[in-house]
């Protein structure tokens, strides 16, 4: 397979065989093995000092270096400096950590990760100024509603998730031979955004096309405010700060969400009153919000524009990431095409087998007499013209599609990433002291590329590397840090990868070949940063 080391160098139409530099396997240096040493921790010693990585001549920091080869330069230092180091990068001096001693960071209450991301893009400004109930830095109020309300009803959520995943597909790219499309992001955010927008909101609010654009505007807007600059953290937060408390734009998207909901709602308190009077159980409407009304006075919300708010907090921590990683993975069906035909078939497979199983399931209905005829299986659970539905048991047995969309955020996965920030000094069990207030990063690359956590050849994409093994796209594990790890792990994750499992499962079941466009950009379209498109685009061929 496509060795996938390198995350930053564009490549010649030669790297399509290699594109990377294979990582060091031979043996280790002199300074190699000195810092292993010292990073084995003896209870008999003062604390141990964290080494600083040397700055290349002629450049003021680590980034440029970082930024013409992630794991070149990683690998680097973890040769000359061990599994602790401090950079000088991002425009201050952060603090390193990988292999072994990366769980240390998940399982430390005191290294946060909610305070390093709200120092890098203030988000805790943005979130309570969007929100009219206030909580406590440690809340895990968004934690909870996605656990509690989201994750357990996603079964039933799929059928409406599938139904609108195809009708987007089929209005956008239809039945084509080679059919270009240049940017193929802004499908799959009209994917996510519409399926989205039908959980959470409901199937009436969803076809407001102001609450799609809002859904996926909004992420944009947020991306704006935060902004990639190079001002210094101080002028950074405070520029970031003023304008969320001050002119966030994103206080139009929660209007926006609070008109079209308030009708709705109204009309559903009315429903419920008069099913009450009439001595009738009120069937509620499936959806995240009506789960918010019903949980009002647990989450101490304060009115309908408070649960909107809360709604735009879950839309922009999935709806711009989950298309992102979705139109990622049709670059890599288009880099890998043979996954195209065994996705496919496993999907025929695992399609003929539910069939057979709901058959059987029939028949012994109907020998008991507790159906008498095929048709008194119309408009139930067990109606024949559902049986090749991609359901979520369907989508659940794919373990091919599994693996392959684990694989893709393995490799994928930004080198350094999942910032903490440490609320007191903290001592490694090494022996190292990170200082308060100091930002720690986590080496992905140690992690997810690295020989002693990874089975075989891990700096290349195997799009089966775990069928047949207990490593699903949403477990979390030592060796898997996509979702980051411990009790702060990502809940939204199942929602995320049932999400993509559904939209990997429509594409290779309508179309039988993808291109990329410019295949001289191949690795740089795999490796794109997030919230970066491509800059080349996909060719699409239908499969009947």
């Amino acid at each position: 397979m496509l060795t996938l080391v390198s995350t930053s160098a564009i490549a010649s139409p030669s790297d399509l065989i290699r594109v990377a530099v294979p990582i060091g396997v031979g043996i280790a240096s002199a300074a190699y093995l000195t810092m292993k040493a010292m990073n084995k921790y003896d209870s008999s010693n003062a604390d141990m000092p964290i080494p600083t990585v040397r700055i290349r001549p002629g450049d003021t920091s680590n980034d440029a270096e970082y930024d013409e080869d992630n794991d070149l330069f990683l690998a680097r230092c973890e040769e000359e400096y061990g599994l602790v180091f401090n950079c000088s990068m991002k425009n201050q001096y952060l603090t390193v950590i990988s292999g072994s001693l990366v769980r240390e960071i998940f399982m430390t209450e005191e290294l946060n990760f909610m305070d390093a991301v709200d120092e890098i893009n203030g988000f805790r400004t943005f979130e309570t100024s969007v929100l009219k109930s206030k909580h406590g830095p440690d809340s895990r109020e968004i934690h909870e509603i996605v656990r509690d309300d989201i994750t357990p009803f996603l079964p039933m959520f799929i059928p409406r998730i599938m139904e609108q995943l195809t009708t987007i597909v089929d209005d956008q790219l239809g039945h084509c031979e080679n059919k270009l499309i240049e940017k193929p992001l802004g499908i799959f955010q009209d994917m996510v955004a519409g399926a989205m927008a039908n959980v959470f909101m409901g199937p009436k609010i969803a076809k407001d096309p102001k609450v799609i654009d809002s859904f996926i505007q909004c992420t944009y807007d947020f991306a704006e405010v935060v902004g990639k600059d190079n001002n210094k953290k101080f002028w950074r937060r405070f520029k970031i700060r003023t304008k969320y408390g001050y002119m966030n734009p994103l206080q139009k998207h929660v209007r926006i969400l609070t008109d079209a909901a308030a009708p709705v709602v109204l009309e559903r308190r009315r429903e419920e009153t008069e099913a009450a009077e009439n001595g009738v159980e009120y069937v509620r409407p499936l959806d995240i919000l009506q789960r918010l009304l019903d949980n009002f006075d647990k989450y101490g919300f304060v009115d309908l524009e408070d649960i909107c708010g809360h709604l735009l907090i879950l839309v922009i921590a999935s709806v711009h990431t989950t298309s992102d990683s979705s139109s990622n993975m049709c670059y890599y069906l288009a880099a890998f095409p043979e996954c195209i035909d065994t996705l496919y078939h496993e999907q025929q497979q695992v399609l003929d087998q539910i069939e057979k199983e709901r058959q059987a399931s029939r028949q012994k209905k109907l020998e008991s007499g507790e159906v008498v005829t095929e048709q008194g299986f119309e408009d139930t659970e067990l109606d024949p013209k559902n049986d090749r539905d991609l359901s979520t048991s369907a989508i659940k047995r794919m373990v091919y599609m599994d693996s392959f969309i684990r694989e893709i955020l393995r490799c994928r996965t930004e080198r350094l990433s999942l910032a903490h920030l440490a609320r007191s000094d903290v001592k490694l069990s090494n022996g190292m002291v990170i200082p308060k207030g100091r930002q720690v990063h986590v080496n992905i690359r140690s992690v997810h590329q690295g020989f002693d956590n990874q089975d075989e050849d891990p700096t290349e994409f195997r799009p089966w590397r775990f069928v047949g093994k207990p490593k699903s796209a949403t477990k979390i594990s030592k060796d898997f840090l996509r979702f980051g790890m411990g009790r702060h792990a990502c809940p939204g994750r199942f929602l995320a990868i049932l999400e993509m499992k559904a939209i990997g499962s429509v594409i290779v079941s309508k179309y039988s070949k993808i291109e990329i466009q410019d295949r001289s950009k191949t690795k740089k379209a795999l490796f794109c940063e997030l919230g970066i498109p491509a800059d080349t685009g996909l060719i699409f061929t239908s499969r009947h």
